[in-house]
């Protein structure tokens, strides 16, 4: 992806990103910057569905928090299930759970939404954000790392989707210990990322972001709009 020629950030803005960004590489803040032309409309409205407000979710809440809030209650059931891990029926009821929270299907715990359905709208929408006639070189660079952090979390997804069917399927009086640190050690990494290469930081690069690190390139993404247009940053919601 091309981007325009880097060039000097306000310091204002340079102190702000710097502080926010210690394991992001500055240069390629910097190269993702454009001090004359930030996003127009049609490539906001995107971002801000992601960010802030969209349609179809409970409380029209952006599509981000929702998956971040449907991923929690996936965190919650997996963290709960290794509690009793001896207790088969226990851990096949959560793991139930866990997919409930993944795609809905009935009644269930979580906000009904679905965090298979968020994502990859999340990633959809930031798609069209990238490709509108009036985007920008923030929304370009911080979306592709957006979007890169919704593949890692959506291969993740996968995995935890597959190994909770497994659980359900299987005899009752299973052993499922290492079964249910699995699946709470995914819907951690989900959550937070995972340093998969051990450099002690998480890189959108390596397939190891999850939502928080999506959650704070849409951050930078806002401050750096915030600064062309001169509007106030509307950053995490109550979820």
């Amino acid at each position: 992806m091309l981007f325009q020629a880097k060039r000097v950030l306000p310091f204002a803005l340079f102190s702000v990103l710097l502080a926010g960004c210690a394991s992001d590489n500055i240069q390629d803040i910097e190269a993702g910057y454009d001090q004359e032309a930030g996003a127009g409309p049609m490539a906001m409205a995107h971002v801000n569905h992601v960010a802030q407000s969209w349609m179809e979710t409970p409380r029209q809440v952006g599509l981000l928090t929702i998956a971040r809030s449907e991923a929690t209650v996936a965190s919650t059931h997996a963290d709960l299930a290794v509690q009793r891990s001896s207790d088969s029926d226990w851990v096949k009821m959560h793991a139930v759970h866990v997919k409930h929270a993944l795609e809905p299907k009935g009644k269930g715990p979580g906000k009904g939404y679905g965090l298979i359905k968020a994502v990859k709208e999340v990633r959809q929408h930031i798609k069209l954000a990238i490709a509108s006639e009036d985007t920008s070189d923030a929304v370009a660079f911080h979306g592709e790392q957006i979007m890169m952090s919704a593949d890692s979390v959506l291969a993740r997804i996968e995995t935890l989707d597959a190994l909770a069917s497994q659980i359900i399927e299987a005899p009752r009086g299973t052993d499922f210990t290492l079964q249910a640190e699995e699946m709470s050690d995914l819907t951690s990494k989900i959550l937070l990322g995972d340093d998969i290469n051990g450099d002690g930081n998480i890189n959108w690069e390596e397939n190891e972001s999850g939502l928080d690190q999506a959650l704070s390139y849409l951050e930078y993404l806002q401050e750096k709009e915030a600064a062309y247009h001169e509007q106030p940053i509307t950053s995490r919601e109550n979820e």
